[in-house]
């Protein structure tokens, strides 16, 4: 208030130059009445906003810190299109997907290498060095000796090789999961592994700057030690040694707690006064409690939290007045804890001042030592020498630390810090399901890993013998998958199997099926495949250990009647979940051909491709029902009726569009010698002459491709 003051009378009074000089007053008086500067509490450089702008400091490292760095190289991010579908019933579907190659600096010296990776605050990579998703990544550790990454030169030409500087180089990371954008990474660097002597990494923070300092006394082991953000030398040291209580003495030694006291006899040495002056004997005085903080606060790198930014607070008593620091520490929330309670006991002793004067023989001690009198310790603040008399400002060096308390972190977010585990990839050559009618050959994709890391999946394709493949899309999320334990029975289509069951093994123990109701199942729901039928179920009992139990059955579903009649034990088992699978487009041109299709996932690099022979299920018509015969006149009179794939079920009671270009049917009658007449007809009916039996006629529908055969024995 009185800088505005005054500046504005300075102002009216003696023009600029009275403004000048009024302002400068009122700072003055202003710093005298509130206090100079501003007050803030304990504050912790952020490691984990990952930067991209020049000028940007480059972190220090030592032991086991969570880094995001700096990105200091990227290429223009990379599109790619995919194109799908297309033909008579739909336009065709062109799809893009986004990668990007960048490099990210990590610290400002070599390092052992990196642990766990995460994006956008998920795991990418777990401790144990499995990548969640597939990742390109090369690390260089900071080496004098280091060579420019292959892809930085191929780009740039003449390009750094960032010798003696830690980072990791990027190759085409794909942006789906990250809304196709740059994500923000962050690394667990690993500059020490193990635990680390606090004493020696402040010693070489100080030497990498050029500012040599010895070390003497105590001083725990961390974590891991981080300086990100641009201060000197001392406003780095300082908060770590107030907490710890250590001080830098004359002759730049670094001097921690615990060290053994010099004893001073003070019959012989206290009191020293130059020649016969009277001096003041100013011997002890104690502080008022006011002096002193109520309650300590220390920031933190919680290494129980992934790094996050931790406190943790020692009270002494009620009240509001707290002293606080961030320390660039990364430590248990036990350790810091113990911190604040150590330094919360140390303010309380060092309400007891005392000045000492000695004679000029202990001109040895000096700030930061300990010494002994009367049977307390004292640790020299401040030392002055004059007229030969050495002046000691010291104050009380309390008792023994506490032992540690116990103390909760806080909330830990489980990442899934596990490894994905190979994937089970379920290749299925299906008819239409539910709302949908392919006009061209497709296949369905499902994927699941035993594990429970397991998450999701890249899937390519090789038509030409594992010579080569081609990335097709994503498996976004497992489906479920087991394998049969017992034999299903042989059951018609027609109605419910009420008495019919299978037992079924889950892939993995977080895999559940859930019974449904009867009008939910005839609506779609609990639609699977066993072996090549396609079944649907009303319950599904538990039996423990992955192990599920089926009935309540709808056989044959979606035209596949004839595949009720054969099953087996460990055939496989697919829930159909059409919004967890990835329906894989084929030309037609390859009906017929067999593909080799992978997974690749994070933990597929040794999982084998499946082989797959592409039928057309999808556009195959179905086997007609209903055969008939009826002798007339010297001629047998054939009718059937097509079923179609364009409606399975039949709501109104009206007969659905048959779901092919055209109606037409390849027709066959034969004996046990051979075949006896053959035609292909547009109706459902056909006239040929009468001839004595046991004779059969087969009738299958002509879509794309040819349909399924239904067979019809005439006596």
């Amino acid at each position: 208030m009185a800088t505005l003051v005054l500046g504005f009378v300075g102002r009216v009074v003696l023009g600029p130059i009275g403004g000048i000089v009024g302002t400068l007053l009122g700072s003055a008086v202003d710093r005298r009445l509130f206090g100079g500067g501003s007050r803030s509490g304990p504050r912790l450089a952020n490691p984990e906003i990952q930067a991209a702008s020049y000028g940007e400091p480059i972190p220090v490292v030592r032991g086991r810190m969570r880094v995001s760095g700096n990105v200091v190289w990227a290429a223009p991010i990379r599109e790619s299109t995919t194109r799908s579908g297309g033909g008579k019933r739909g336009p065709a579907t062109t799809s893009y997907s986004y990668s990007a190659s960048f490099a990210v600096l990590l610290a400002g010296r070599p390092i052992i290498g990196i642990g766990r990776v995460w994006a956008d605050g998920k795991l990418l990579r777990d401790a144990g060095g499995q990548w969640l998703q597939p990742v390109t990544m090369r690390l260089h550790t900071g080496s004098e000796r280091q060579t420019v990454d292959p892809l930085i030169a191929a780009a740039e030409g003449d390009a750094p090789a960032f010798r003696g500087l830690a980072h990791a180089v990027f190759e085409d990371l794909p942006l789906a999961e990250f809304g196709n954008r740059l994500p923000n990474l962050a690394f667990e660097i690993i500059a020490d592994d193990g635990p680390v002597a606090l004493g020696s990494a402040l010693t070489d923070l100080a030497a990498s700057v050029a500012i040599p300092l010895s070390m003497r006394g105590d001083f725990p082991d961390v974590a891991g030690l981080y300086v990100g953000a641009a201060a000197s030398l001392a406003d780095v040291l300082a908060p770590t040694l107030k907490a710890i209580g250590g001080v830098v003495a004359a002759g730049q030694t670094l001097v921690g707690p615990g060290q053994s006291p010099m004893l001073i006899d003070p019959a012989g040495a206290v009191d020293a006064r130059p020649g016969n002056r009277q001096q003041a004997r100013e011997r002890q005085r104690r502080a008022a409690a006011s002096a002193t903080p109520d309650a300590i606060e220390l920031g933190y790198y919680d290494i129980d939290r992934d790094y996050q930014p931790g406190l943790q607070r020692a009270r002494l008593r009620p009240g509001v007045r707290v002293d606080g620091d961030g320390l660039p520490l990364a430590l248990s929330a036990t350790a810091a804890k113990k911190l604040c309670s150590d330094r919360m006991l140390r303010l309380a002793a060092e309400r007891q001042r005392r000045t000492l004067r000695l004679p000029w023989r202990y001109l040895g001690i000096a700030p930061g030592d300990v010494l002994r009198l009367e049977g307390l310790d004292w640790q020299v603040r401040e030392t002055r020498f004059e007229a030969f008399v050495l002046t000691l400002e010291m104050a009380r060096v309390g008792a023994a630390p506490l032992q540690p308390l116990p103390s909760d972190p806080g909330r830990v977010l489980d990442q899934g810090d596990q490894a994905p585990g190979p994937t089970s990839l379920a290749v299925l050559d299906l008819p239409p399901l539910p709302g949908e009618l392919p006009d061209g050959p497709r296949l369905w994709l499902a994927g699941a890993g035993a594990m429970p890391g397991w998450k999701r999946s890249g899937v390519a394709i090789s038509f030409d013998d594992g010579a080569s493949y081609d990335p097709v899309g994503q498996l976004q999320a497992p489906v479920p998958i087991g394998t049969a334990k017992s034999i299903l029975a042989p059951a018609s289509a027609a109605g419910w199997d009420r008495f019919g069951h299978v037992d079924i093994e889950m892939l993995a123990d977080t895999m559940w099926l859930e019974s449904r109701s009867e009008a939910s199942v005839l609506a779609g729901a609990n639609m699977a495949v066993l072996g090549t039928e396609i079944i649907q179920f009303t319950t599904a009992q538990a039996l423990g250990s992955r192990l599920f139990r089926l009935s309540g059955l709808l056989r044959g579903r979606r035209g596949t009647e004839q595949a009720a009649a054969s099953h087996a034990v460990g055939e496989r088992f697919v829930l159909l979940d059409q919004g967890a699978m990835l329906a894989l487009p084929m030309p037609l041109e390859r009906l017929g051909q067999t593909v080799l299709i992978r997974a690749t996932g994070g933990g597929d690099g040794a999982t084998p491709a499946v082989s797959a022979m592409l039928g057309g299920a999808g556009i195959c018509p179905l086997p007609p029902v209903h055969l008939s015969w009826r002798r007339q006149g010297g001629e047998l009179l054939l009718t059937w009726t097509p079923q179609s794939r364009a409606g399975f079920g039949w709501p109104d009671l009206a007969d659905v569009p048959i779901g092919e270009a055209r109606l037409a049917f390849r027709v066959k009658l034969h004996d046990a010698t051979g075949v006896l007449a053959e035609a292909e007809i547009n109706e459902t009916s056909w006239v040929v002459p009468d001839r004595p039996g046991p004779i059969w006629l087969d009738v299958a529908q002509l879509g794309s491709t040819l349909g399924q055969v239904a067979t019809l024995q005439i006596p």
